[in-house]
């Protein structure tokens, strides 16, 4: 029988430093056509990438910064835009920094490590700005700037690896196939960092490992999901929960717990292996605050919470509502939802998902606190939304884009933008959160 083994090693080296440390820019293969041009750098695009343009086209360059003159290989040519690699810097921004990370350039998890923090977060607000204008048609979005992180390093509470060809851990490389292995990771936070160090993994049939920590509470645990139903042995020796999620949704513990437990402000939450959670504790906890300013609940309202996850926003809010009822589509995230939720006497969690609980809800809620997925709401759910007669929904999204189309469904719903803020809640990454007030 397969089997995995989880056993401490000596990691090769500190955690976000390498050895010798690398260029920014590596390439991980020969670009398609080898076309050398020269491109001043003008934008940042939505993925991370700057941009110019190349015969009347744009160009999106990886590993770039706005403003910066660079020499691109063309290694994509398609009738409205192009992508390039970067071949050399002739003109380098002040903000170009040399990334700690050896795997940088060929891991996907993250885009910026070679610009400094604080032109990150102006991308990010420039990225706001450009979406809200192309896609949501607003000229000069009302966003009130960016929250920086607490950490700018170490603050992911999960990572989620793959097993390459040789069975070595790691995470999905930038041509998004491939696996680049790793022994340590300069954003996972120390009590994960620590798991991706101490883990050998034998198992053949892995689909997905996900290494999670409550950093407020150091407790440990690691997710092992399956392309099949058979449970695998465990060699474990390591105080960390252990759990196997099965192709069909079976989830058995292993060892320890099948869930874990993270603390935000003074409130404590049950989080299952499969449950989500915000990947980065110590900024949650300024979005849980900004929600609570953005709901401005005076104690009598009616607040909905669709996508509530295991209850983060519906308890934090509970205190100062007359009734929360959560939505929630998973039945682990629900489960735990439950068990946060034990002793709140206006709080009710319905497991479902939104548009299959919001038809059967009746009106009006004051307050609705709307955290999607990366897809957005979507205009059913808007609509039944709208329905529902909110006073103020608080958009919370991970994904500017989708937010931004959103924005017209909300629009035409009789829901106008009054207000919205970003927290950037994955440093080094293109990737940034947004919370978002509408009025009707």
């Amino acid at each position: 029988m397969s089997r995995p083994n989880a056993k401490t090693r000596r990691p090769q080296q500190r955690k976000g430093q390498a050895e010798q440390v690398r260029p920014a820019v590596r390439a991980a293969r020969e670009p398609a056509r080898t076309d050398e041009v020269e491109l001043e750098l003008t934008q940042v695009g939505h993925s991370g990438e700057a941009i110019g343009r190349w015969q009347g086209k744009v160009v999106f360059v990886p590993y770039a910064i706005p403003g910066e003159r660079v020499r691109v290989r063309i290694v994509e040519d398609r009738k409205d835009y192009a992508r390039g690699q970067l071949a050399g810097v002739v003109s380098a921004s002040p903000d170009r920094v040399e990334p700690p990370c050896p795997y940088f350039g060929r891991c996907g998890g993250c885009q910026w490590q070679h610009i400094a923090y604080e032109r990150q977060l102006g991308l990010h607000l420039d990225v706001i700005a450009d979406q809200m204008r192309r896609l949501a048609h607003i000229a000069d979005a009302p966003c009130e700037g960016i929250v920086p992180a607490p950490q700018a390093w170490a603050y992911r509470n999960n990572v989620q690896l793959h097993a390459s060809p040789s069975g070595a851990l790691g995470y999905v490389a930038t041509d998004g196939s491939s696996v680049v292995s790793i022994e340590s990771c300069p954003i996972a936070h120390d009590l994960v960092d620590e798991l991706i160090a101490a883990l050998e993994w034998q198992y053949a049939g892995l689909r997905r490992l996900t290494l999670r920590a409550g950093t407020a509470t150091g407790e440990q645990m690691i997710l092992m999901e399956s392309e099949g139903e058979e449970t695998p042995e465990l060699e474990l020796e390591m105080a960390a929960s252990f759990v196997h999620l099965s192709a069909s949704g079976r989830l058995t513990t292993l060892a320890g717990s099948p869930f874990l437990h993270e603390r935000l402000h003074e409130r404590t939450y049950r989080v299952s292996g499969p449950s989500f959670f915000q990947v980065n504790t110590a900024q949650a906890e300024n979005l849980v605050e900004v929600v609570q300013e953005y709901a401005a609940l005076q104690g009598g309202e009616r607040l909905l919470d669709l996508f509530s996850g295991v209850g983060t926003f519906s308890l934090a809010l509970a205190g100062r509502a007359a009734e929360v009822i959560a939505v929630e589509s998973s039945p682990w995230s629900a489960a735990d939802a439950e068990a946060n939720g034990e002793g709140v006497g206006n709080f009710t969690i319905l497991e479902g998902s939104a548009g299959e609980v919001l038809p059967r809800l009746d009106g009006p809620f004051q307050a609705i606190v709307v955290d999607p997925p990366r897809s957005g709401c979507g205009k059913e759910v808007i609509e039944e939304i709208a329905r529902l007669q909110p006073e103020r929904l608080i958009y919370v999204s991970c994904d500017t884009a989708t937010l931004a189309r959103d924005s017209v469904y909300l629009h035409q719903a009789g829901l106008r933008l009054e207000r919205m803020v970003a927290l950037d809640m994955f440093p080094q990454t293109a990737h940034v959160e947004t919370v978002a007030r509408f009025i009707s």
